[in-house]
């Protein structure tokens, strides 16, 4: 079943987009919220009075984000071929968190990193997106 999670859709409507949405990495990006879910379901657990209503709600809230990832990424892909350019504008622009490179080279793997790294200057430059943090840390996110 993990697997089946993790390879959520290989493709759609026979366009490619970007592979596959990882259940796991959506867990680990909110890990915080999964081990509290994890803790209020085990609450009780003893006296067999627990629940598992926030485990399941963590659990389907998951799945929804990485749906929503996916549907994004088809939503660029929008029935025609799509330049590299775009797909990263559109990757760093849609985004409700700041990505760093090499998230957008994972979420793009058919993108080289010295396109998405020239991009992301281009987008700086012109005001589209800040970069936040140095060297390693740096994200970027999009400019208000």
């Amino acid at each position: 079943m993990s697997r089946l999670l993790s390879l959520l859709l290989l493709y759609r409507n026979g366009y490619d987009a970007g592979k596959y949405v990882s259940f796991e990495e959506q867990i680990n990006k909110y890990k915080v919220y999964y081990y509290e879910a994890l803790r209020q379901s085990s609450a009780g657990w003893e006296a067999n009075q627990n629940s598992y209503f926030p485990f399941i709600e963590n659990f389907l809230s998951m799945l929804y984000m990485c749906y929503k990832e996916l549907d994004q990424r088809f939503a660029i892909v929008n029935g025609k071929r799509i330049t590299k350019k775009a797909r990263i504008e559109a990757t760093v622009l849609n985004s409700l968190t700041p990505l760093s490179k090499a998230e957008i080279c994972r979420i793009l793997p058919d993108v080289s990193s010295t396109t998405v790294e020239a991009v992301l200057g281009a987008m700086v430059k012109n005001g589209l997106i800040k970069k936040i943090g140095v060297s390693k840390s740096t994200r970027y996110v999009k400019a208000k």
